[in-house]
């Protein structure tokens, strides 16, 4: 019994090292600018460099995560390897995040429909309580959604600092929708991926790349 609880502690520790890098939070953080400005409704009208920013931000920010750990992590600490209850935590974790997208499409599809729709909007609003703001009440439907669905995340993942994102994300979506203003969530973005950058630096310091004793 003793070594198998051994075995789990070493499991659990060996990835968790494999978020000492900083990766996840610069990921997470870029994340948060491009949909900061994907969200973002000027007064003179919607423009498509909302979607262009947020899909280079994307772009940039997954290059940056896959090949920081391509060809930085990996070749300083190897792949780390599921185990059998891993496994089955990623299984869960996936059905009920795949509940989470679902519904969350679902609000998403209802909003733009309603959108172009008054008679459908109207609807919406009809099931809303009385005398409540529309916005504040997107923006509470919102975060809510982003912050329990991130912090499984974190829990399934043993990633103790993704409970810290998952509430700075949650609000940086909360303020984009109650306020309509990208500087706040940009704010909260650069908040995420600074103490990313120090682990970043720190990791490096830590675990320099062996050479081969031919190059030495």
């Amino acid at each position: 019994m003793s070594n198998q609880l051994d075995l789990k502690a070493l499991e659990r520790k060996a990835f968790r090292s494999t978020y000492q890098d900083g990766l996840w939070d610069i990921l997470f953080g870029l994340i948060v600018i491009g949909i900061a400005f994907y969200m973002y409704r000027p007064e003179e009208g919607y423009s498509a460099f909302n979607t262009v920013w947020m899909m280079v931000t994307f772009i940039v920010a997954y290059l940056v995560f896959w090949g920081g750990k391509k060809f930085i992590t990996v070749p300083r600490m190897g792949q780390v390897r599921y185990g059998v209850i891993r496994k089955q935590k990623a299984r869960t974790l996936a059905i009920i995040l795949g509940g989470f997208v679902l519904v969350q499409a679902g609000i998403v599809l209802l909003t733009s429909l309603s959108q172009h729709n008054l008679e459908l909007a109207a609807k919406i609003n009809s099931f809303l309580p009385a005398g409540s703001s529309d916005r504040l009440m997107v923006a509470v439907v919102g975060s809510l959604f982003v912050g329990p669905s991130l912090i499984l995340i974190a829990y399934f993942n043993d990633f103790v600092r993704g409970f810290y994102i998952a509430i700075l994300m949650a609000l940086a979506v909360f303020l984009m929708i109650l306020l309509n203003q990208p500087v706040y969530p940009v704010i909260i973005g650069g908040v995420i991926i600074v103490p990313g950058l120090v682990l970043f630096v720190q990791f490096l310091r830590k675990y320099p790349l062996h050479r081969e004793a031919g190059h030495e």
